[in-house]
């Protein structure tokens, strides 16, 4: 009798060793699980991370060769973002591609941060530390946009148009639909150059509804020096208020029953001509560095217009 019960007691404890065996060994099947879930998208955030990379390389390139292209004076672009350090511009189409990426990060610890702080905000000193140092960066009237995964990255984002609200948000994913609408935003673009410039509509970054180039004989500028430069210098003068007006009267037909279409004027080009301007636009002015009109394509400048300003981490 007293082995019976002694059987019966041994089989209950191995029955209770072979549960937490069990027990034990599903969890050690969850945890490689969650390790192998992890390392995949590690593979996958490193592979995307080097494809971005190249796609920098390559804007940059780009970006020089437009400024080389470009006339390389006077643009009025005194309170346009800065680039600090370790920063680069992305085209619309570059930016949709890594807007793509960010949208694929997944996190089931909700703790993927996406933080969008209006220019002037202090709401970035709430933030964390290395999020808040970039956004601190960014040094732009127009905000940033910070992404975060805190174990891989943080980069930054400066968008073409300004963020009106401070937003902070964890989740599983990134909130990226902010700046995908800023993709699609109206504008008109206007390029204004001594006797040639370019206006535009445009409903999104795809091409412009309507445009324009207004052209009329400016003088070059003078370097003699003397009486004969200032004389030529006030004959200069009037010749860019004539080719204003001509662009004012332009721009009215331009925007004849649309005025209430375009959200900004993104503006760029000389000073002068452009403070000329300015009265006959009428609406929020945004200030951008546009280069020479493309005769072949004039819509290669919303590449410029839409482009955003990526800083990283």
């Amino acid at each position: 009798m007293v082995d019976l019960l002694g059987r019966k007691k041994r089989e209950e404890e191995m029955e209770q060793l072979r549960s937490k065996v069990a027990l034990l060994e599903e969890e050690k099947n969850s945890l490689a699980l969650q390790i192998e879930r992890r390392d995949e998208k590690i593979r996958k955030l490193t592979a995307a991370a080097q494809e971005t990379s190249l796609a920098l390389k390559a804007a940059e390139q780009r970006l020089a060769a437009l400024r080389d292209q470009g006339d390389g004076g006077g643009d009025w672009h005194a309170t346009a973002t800065k680039e600090p350090a370790k920063s680069r511009t992305l085209r619309p189409r570059e930016v949709e591609r890594l807007l793509e990426r960010l949208d694929a990060v997944r996190s089931p610890k909700e703790d993927l941060l996406s933080a969008y702080v209006a220019g002037g905000s202090t709401a970035a000193q709430s933030l964390p530390t290395e999020v808040a140092d970039l956004a601190r960066r960014a040094v732009s009237d127009r905000g940033v946009a910070v992404f975060s995964d805190p174990l891989i990255f943080t980069i930054g984002l400066v968008p073409p148009f300004p963020i009106k609200k401070d937003v902070t948000a964890f989740a599983s994913s990134f909130r990226t639909g902010p700046l995908r609408e800023m993709l699609e935003i109206p504008v008109l673009a206007v390029a204004a150059h001594a006797g040639e410039t370019l206006l535009g509509l445009a409903l999104g970054r795809e091409g412009f509804l309507q445009h324009a180039v207004v052209k009329s004989t400016v003088k070059e500028k003078h370097t003699k020096g003397g009486w004969s430069q200032k004389r030529f210098e006030r004959l200069r003068e009037e010749d860019i208020r004539q080719h204003a007006d001509l662009v004012a009267e332009r721009l009215e037909s331009l925007l004849e029953g649309r005025r209430s279409i375009p959200a900004y004027a993104v503006v760029s080009g000389d000073p002068a001509l452009v403070k000329m301007i300015a009265p006959a636009i009428d609406l929020p002015i945004l200030e951008a560095k546009i280069g020479r009109i493309d005769r072949k394509d004039p819509a290669e400048i919303l590449e410029e217009v839409y482009g955003f300003v990526l800083i990283r981490g």
